[in-house]
């Protein structure tokens, strides 16, 4: 059992196997015409042994990266 930093603690929690279902795209629009496109890839989940949100749920500790894609108006960028 790897250890996780939970509730400024260390606990021994279970390395949980995922298979991705979907990984979809968050796309946000600046003021200043750049689009920003965001997807979280979730490398590892954990599961904390005893601990419930707060709908009796089983916390879960997600370790991801971010892939940001970002489109901006020519005017913004810098001339070669």
């Amino acid at each position: 059992m790897p250890k996780i930093p939970y509730k400024d603690q260390e606990v021994d929690a279970t390395d949980v196997e995922f298979n991705t279902r979907r990984e979809d795209w968050n796309e946000y629009q600046l003021m200043d015409g750049t689009i920003i496109k965001m997807k979280p890839v979730v490398s590892e989940i954990f599961k904390v042994p005893n601990e419930f949100d707060n709908e009796g749920n089983p916390v879960y500790i997600v370790r991801s990266n971010n892939v940001l894609v970002v489109r901006s108006p020519d005017n913004l960028k810098k001339k070669p």
